[in-house]
């Protein structure tokens, strides 16, 4: 009987356990109201939902509850330490790792005092600390009281803190101390109208929104368009020094190149003269982003993303 050669099968690759994501906690400010929804997390929570999904709003660390996941939404630049104390009793956490978001540690463009630059340049606030969280007792008395203040103001509101000058030996020297940013004023322009990109990320998920106003400093509003997008590189590596995990980078291009203006780790949904309205495209996006989380907890053995 003439001998048979058994061919050699490649061994599979192993496939990667999978997770059930049945809980999740949201950590917000002390200050949230429950159901505020000025935020793209608002989207999120709901697509989690709807995927049976419970998810449990937490507003300060003054109660454990437990979940599979926590997931930090704090628009705070820095996360109190307090908040890092409560983040680590949970076996698996998002964005916790990105604790610093002041401008001066990764804004372009910025100047001291006594720069030769002759062009136009802008002043912003920016915590020279980073303080505390509002008491947890305070929070607590509001849920028994019933008592709650207004839900957090929109990021638009941030550039009330934004001054425009025409060099910088026009910028008082107080604005040099800790507590602002001098960055050079380098709008993009097209056709008479500003331009300003965000760049919104979870995970591996990546899209570009535009967009376009007759002044200088945009305010978060209704976008000329939101799609998918292939980030530069350039933004990739800043988003690996501030550990963002979620979150929009805003940014213009100089050259060729991003221009970074603010990041976010918890962006606020465009302002509209209708209230209650949102574009379609960010039903679309909170889809996007909503499915990456759940993929990345369900293939991943990282306690922390």
């Amino acid at each position: 009987m003439r001998n048979q050669t058994v061919p050699r099968l490649s061994p599979a690759l192993p496939r990667p356990l999978r997770h059930t994501l049945d809980r999740i906690a949201i950590l917000n400010s002390s200050g949230h109201v429950s159901g505020a929804r000025s935020h793209l997390t608002a989207l999120l929570a709901d697509q989690w939902s709807a995927a049976g999904i419970e998810v449990i709003e937490l507003a300060g660390t003054w109660s454990f509850v437990e979940a599979d996941l926590l997931f930090l939404n704090l628009s705070r630049p820095v996360v109190p330490e307090e908040y890092t104390r409560f983040a680590a009793q949970y076996p698996v956490t998002f964005n916790a790792g990105a604790m610093d978001l002041r401008k001066h540690r990764y804004a372009d463009g910025l100047l001291q005092a006594g720069a030769s630059y002759k062009g136009a340049v802008i002043v912003k606030a920016d915590p020279a600390h980073a303080g505390h969280a509002a008491p947890e007792r305070a929070s607590l008395l509001r849920r028994l009281t019933g008592f709650h203040r207004t839900a957090e103001p929109r990021e638009a509101t941030a550039n009330d803190n934004y001054r425009i000058y025409a060099c910088i030996n026009d910028v008082p020297a107080e604005k040099f101390a800790p507590g602002y940013i001098v960055q050079k004023f380098l709008p993009e322009e097209s056709a008479g109208r500003y331009i300003l990109r965000q760049y919104h990320f979870l995970g591996h998920e990546h899209f570009l929104s535009l967009q376009t106003s007759g002044a200088a400093i945009i305010r978060t509003s209704i976008p000329q368009s939101l799609e998918e997008w292939a980030p530069p590189q350039e933004l990739l590596d800043l988003r690996a020094r501030l550990k963002l995990d979620y979150g929009r980078i805003d940014f213009v291009e100089v050259d060729g190149k991003p221009f970074v203006i603010s990041v976010s780790r918890s962006p606020a949904l465009p302002v509209s003269k209708e209230p209650g309205f949102v574009p379609p495209a960010y039903f679309r996006l909170a889809e996007a982003l909503a499915d990456a989380m759940v993929d990345i907890y369900s293939t991943t053995e990282k306690a922390v993303f």
